[in-house]
């Protein structure tokens, strides 16, 4: 029997696995790919975003999140990322990577850590059960039996399954009496109707977005937008997928503040003097300095100005009007979100309120603790998701304590 048997060599089963060997615990991980760390490498686009030292934005329970940074924010974690001799720096928005600004190293320091702390390590192993016994947790996989006094499960959400989040760790919970919220993909690209922006790939501007049900506003972002043959993506538009699963979503793209308008008046008084000044000039130079061609051409045509045979003194105020009216809500109907292979979090997962926020032990099964994405916690895009992963790691290996005279 060993101390810890940890389901997941993800986030937070690696930082929980290094916190709990180097205070004297055996332990180890079982992780159902052939290496460890695999969904770490991607992250941050293979820069790997640790944490932000911003405020928390948690849209999916928030509340847990904010007990759990408490303990665990990013003091704490700067503490843990120096002992393991990983520098860090600091870039726009409050992100933190690592110094070499490359996901192998936050991987390979990890690593280094595990040897040096002996923590065992299996591979290809897929976890089929947990069952609470009377001197501890039987952890079955398709081959064998282990045997554990304290089991962490920490085998991700459903996002990106082929590096080895397939759901599977939260049926582990479920099985134990844990609930389990639905789970949809979050962070991802939306499906929309492609006509409006047909022509428009592979274009990206800088915009507000906000998600509409009907005249009521889900959700408002500001960022980068890219324009893509299913539909749109962009940072901006992923933190908006969550919002834009509702029935009958639409998503409002205001170009204004983008193109430097404060505000419509402005965008109004600078097209009419276009078309004082402008006189002689065809039709398709009128938004010339304020977007690309591709996008000028897709609000004209939104806005129901032909341009063939036309100079931009034959333009008429109404029409003006109403391509201010595109430029500040330029709307696409939702037809759906990219799946869980290309979102980057899940949201959904265990209910955390049946988890204590200063252990990550279950309220209803001792010795059992659960971390990072297989609980019902996501954050927006930035570092905060692996910034939750990692400190539920640290909390739970700094929780575990072990008397083996009790075996």
């Amino acid at each position: 029997m060993t101390d810890l048997i940890i389901v997941g060599g993800g986030a937070a089963g690696l930082a929980c696995a290094v916190t709990a060997a180097r205070r004297g615990l055996n332990v180890l991980i079982l992780e159902r790919l052939d290496r460890v760390g695999k969904k770490l490498l991607a992250t941050g686009n293979g820069r790997c975003n640790l944490m932000n030292v911003s405020s928390p934005r948690y849209p999916g329970g928030g509340a847990f999140a904010d007990q759990v940074l408490r303990q665990c924010g990013v003091e704490e974690q700067k503490a843990f990322w120096a002992a393991l001799g990983l520098t860090l720096r600091e870039e726009d928005g409050g992100r933190v990577y690592p110094s070499s600004g490359q996901a192998s190293t936050v991987l390979d320091s990890l690593r280094l850590a595990l040897t040096l702390h002996h923590v065992q390590v299996e591979t290809g192993v897929h976890v089929t059960a947990v069952e609470q016994t009377k001197h501890g947790f039987i952890v079955e996989s398709q081959e064998r039996q282990y045997r554990a006094r304290y089991v962490l499960i920490a085998g991700g959400g459903k996002a990106q399954p082929k590096l080895g989040s397939d759901g599977s760790a939260m049926e582990l919970l479920r099985a134990l009496g844990h609930r389990i919220h639905p789970c949809k993909p979050a962070l991802t690209q939306i499906q929309t109707d492609t006509k409006p922006i047909a022509g428009l790939t592979g274009i990206r501007v800088k915009a507000d977005v906000s998600v509409m049900q009907g005249e009521k506003k889900l959700y408002q972002e500001r960022g980068e937008v890219l324009f893509a043959d299913y539909g749109v993506s962009g940072v901006c538009m992923m933190q908006c997928a969550r919002y834009a699963q509702q029935k009958g979503a639409t998503l409002a793209i205001n170009f204004l503040h983008g193109m430097g308008f404060a505000d419509a008046d402005a965008a109004f008084s600078e097209l009419e003097r276009r078309r004082c000044e402008w006189k002689a000039l065809p039709m398709e130079q009128l938004l010339t300095g304020l977007c690309v061609p591709r996008l000028s051409s897709s609000l004209c045509k939104a806005a129901g100005i032909v341009w063939k045979d036309r100079v931009i003194s034959s333009l008429k105020q109404n029409e003006i009007r109403v391509l201010v009216q595109e430029m500040q809500h330029f709307t696409l109907r939702v037809q759906g979100v990219k799946g869980f292979e290309q979102a980057q979090v899940t949201s959904g997962g265990a209910d955390p309120t049946q988890f204590d926020s200063t252990t990550m032990e279950s309220r209803l099964v001792p010795g059992l603790y659960a971390a990072g994405e297989v609980l019902d916690v996501d954050g927006d895009c930035g570092g905060y998701n692996l910034m939750f992963a990692f400190a539920c790691g640290l909390i739970a290996g700094n929780h575990m304590e072990v008397t083996r005279d009790n075996y």
